[in-house]
């Protein structure tokens, strides 16, 4: 009987708050019950964070209704990210310009990062190579000469 009612109570507070137009949050619906309450004991947040019931009729009528078109949706930054080339750039103002980055944002840009410096070394490795063949080429060269000559 004791459950019964204080469901009832914890629906007329909801209902209260909805036909006053006032948030319907869990401290409006403790307060108001109180004062709905005869005995004036109310309802405790913990019965109706505890109670599935009376939990899904809260959340029903809740203030706070957490909707995607209400979040901020940070949509992927498309920029094209740019190697410094200024040895002698201000480090203080650049790190001060990441810190103010989004964790997403400077990983995207790591990987940027990243991916140029492995093709640079590729660059790097392949014209080390020419350099050394072209140097025993021209060496083949010479003494292939000397042996003519």
């Amino acid at each position: 009987m004791e459950r019964k009612k204080r469901n009832k109570i914890r629906q007329s507070t909801v209902d209260q708050l909805v036909k006053e137009r006032q948030s319907v949050t869990i401290e409006a619906i403790c307060q108001l019950s109180q004062r709905l309450d005869p005995q004036g004991k109310g309802i405790k947040k913990a019965g109706i964070l505890g109670n599935e019931e009376a939990y899904a009729y809260y959340r029903q009528y809740r203030a706070s209704q957490r909707s995607p078109s209400r979040r901020t949706v940070h949509q992927p930054v498309t920029a094209v990210h740019r190697l410094p080339t200024d040895p002698h750039r201000d480090l203080k103002q650049v790190r001060r310009r990441y810190l103010r980055e989004r964790k997403a944002d400077l990983v995207e840009r790591l990987l940027f990062v990243e991916q140029a410096y492995i093709e640079s070394q590729q660059q790097l490795a392949r014209l080390q190579f020419e350099t050394v063949e072209m140097q025993i080429m021209r060496k083949h060269t010479q003494t292939k000469d000397e042996i003519d000559g």
